[in-house]
């Protein structure tokens, strides 16, 4: 178990480092809440955020936005999440953007049953190091 976990502490930085290099060129990063776009942050991801959970709001109109030619789809990784990004993505390509979901499959398939939205990352990667970090000593 020790193995995967060291295995997740190295790849999941750098696809986090992935994204935010991506997010850094003006590519809009889509997210379900204000709580995702603070744990982008404490992340370090910075760069514009699109939350599709405003209230009041459908989502056709929060995706406004996204009008570039691309966009990111990072939302939850529970099924909720994953529908809604089946969602976003029809509603996105409709309008001829072009949808990155590469981030979001890499760091669901890495965290798999183990963090079910993008708020329990931070916490999750801070767990992850001292648990890995408690082996090596």
């Amino acid at each position: 178990m020790l193995a995967t976990y060291e295995r997740i502490l190295e790849r999941l930085p750098k696809t986090l480092e992935r994204l935010s290099r991506k997010a850094a060129t003006g590519v809009p990063v889509i997210v379900e809440g204000k709580k995702d776009v603070a744990a982008l942050a404490r992340l370090g991801i910075y760069g514009p955020t699109i939350t599709v959970k405003a209230q009041g709001m459908v989502l056709e109109d929060c995706l406004d936005e996204a009008d570039g030619p691309e966009a990111v789809v990072f939302v939850d990784f529970d099924k909720h999440g994953t529908e809604l990004a089946k969602e976003i993505t029809r509603c996105l390509e409709s309008r001829r953007v072009k949808v990155d979901m590469s981030f979001w499959r890499e760091v669901r398939g890495m965290v798999r049953k183990e963090v079910k939205d993008i708020e329990g990352l931070p916490t999750y990667l801070e767990s992850l190091k001292k648990r890995v970090g408690g082996y090596s000593n």
